[in-house]
């Protein structure tokens, strides 16, 4: 039995020396771009018969769906895998902890997991106790499958838990380089990347896997100040071409952008057929509420509904920083529109320039009434009826100046009108 095993081990080492020992960096924020670039990587060394997988950690954190993919990912792989840290913090630290080996280079960390929501403009907040609660689990099992210290990983994620001597409650654990070997958070420490191959038995001969053109462009498009950026560009310039006859650029850019901004979450395996329906759904019903139905009702609630619906499913955790940047970037564009940049083209399509001076009320025309466009109707505008000036709204898209026109209906001070076929 004792043979038995040895030959095992001595197969084992010799695979080690035998075969190529793969590269997989985790560099910067934690995405899942990411996540699908070290599924393909793992997926590489698996089927080229690579002798181990060496992660290249040094990132801050980043998305907590992602790393737990990426960790889920490493758990299951049948290749011997080895962290080298450099600064593993947060959603960083689970993905460390996943492997089976970790060698800690000179001055590196590890810890501060506490998951927290950040909004523009505001300070970073912690997230809500079940989020820490389903977080601090995920970090616990790892933990148990590595044979690593359960509380400590425990105490990078809940600041509750205190361990004295290295943290006090109310401060997630972070670990250095020493106490992290110490404590046998980590394996070992290592003076570079080779000494650290050596240390764990791993071939010296490397190959290194680089995230391609794909994983790239994901990852750009996918960030949530990029994101939200492409989402409000996209809906004000389709906003400003919808209210202006024809479609030309604006519109043609309009709809570059949300492509843009829908190429990516596909790249990233983020959205697909249904996210792209529910928004161009929750777009129609606010087009149907804007030229169909005036005012803001069922439709305009469940077009808001739709979109927002279409920005979680795509963005999850991360949904409420990229419709933040969305709505923040989407009210400046309307007001440098409408108040920095008046007489340009774009500005004048939507502001009314006509300047009236007596306006008659919805109670001095009939349904049945019929007048002309004064203005440009985008839906609302001014028509004349005999001798009156009245605020009219169009229930059919744009019409322009000049249309003859019928009173279809009146709510109050409302008056709806239609062009008059001949």
């Amino acid at each position: 039995m004792k043979a038995v095993k040895r030959l095992l081990a001595f197969c084992f080492l010799l695979s080690l020396a035998l075969g190529k020992t793969y590269l997989i960096p985790i560099q910067g924020e934690i995405d899942p771009a990411l996540a699908v670039f070290v599924d393909q990587a793992l997926t590489r060394a698996e089927r080229e018969g690579a002798s181990g997988v060496a992660f290249l950690i040094d990132t801050p954190g980043g998305r907590v769906d992602a790393a737990i993919r990426i960790s889920d990912r490493i758990l299951q792989t049948p290749l011997p895998t080895l962290a080298v840290v450099q600064n593993a913090f947060s959603a960083g630290a689970l993905i460390a902890l996943s492997c089976r080996q970790m060698a800690m280079l000179p001055g590196s960390e590890i810890g501060a997991a506490l998951p927290v929501v950040a909004l523009p403009l505001q300070q970073p907040q912690a997230a809500d106790q079940k989020i820490i609660s389903a977080l601090k689990g995920k970090f616990r099992a790892v933990a148990e499958a590595r044979g690593r210290p359960v509380e400590l990983a425990e105490a990078m994620v809940d600041p509750q838990v205190e361990i004295p001597g290295l943290s006090a409650k109310g401060e997630p654990l972070t670990l250095s380089a020493d106490k992290a070997v110490e404590l046998k958070v980590a394996d070992f420490k290592a003076g570079s990347l080779s000494e650290a191959l050596r240390q764990a038995g791993y071939s010296l001969e490397t190959e290194r896997l680089e995230p391609g053109p794909r994983v790239q462009v994901a990852r750009f498009l996918t960030s949530s100040t990029v994101a939200g950026l492409l989402l409000a560009l996209g809906l004000l310039l389709l906003l400003l071409e919808l209210f202006t006859p024809g479609f030309g650029v604006m519109g043609t850019l309009g709809l570059a952008f949300l492509a843009l901004y829908f190429a990516g979450g596909w790249l990233a395996g983020l959205s697909g057929a249904f996210e792209l329906v529910l928004f161009f759904l929750g777009v129609a019903l606010l087009l149907a509420e804007a030229f169909l139905f005036p005012g803001f009702g069922i439709a305009g609630a469940l077009g808001v509904g739709s979109i927002l619906a279409s920005v979680y499913f795509t963005f999850g955790e991360n949904a409420l920083m990229v419709i933040a940047i969305a709505v923040i970037a989407l009210g400046l564009g309307l007001l440098v529109v409408f108040r920095f940049l008046p007489r340009t083209r774009p500005a004048r399509a939507l502001v009314l320039e006509s300047t009236i001076s007596e306006h008659a009320t919805g109670d001095e025309v009939e349904v049945g009434a019929i007048g002309v466009a004064l203005t440009d109707l985008r839906p609302g505008g001014v028509a004349r009826f005999g001798n009156k000036r009245i605020d009219v709204v169009a229930n059919r898209g744009f019409l322009p100046k000049g249309t003859t026109l019928r009173v279809v209906e009146v709510r109050g001070p409302t008056v709806v009108v239609e062009a008059l076929e001949e």
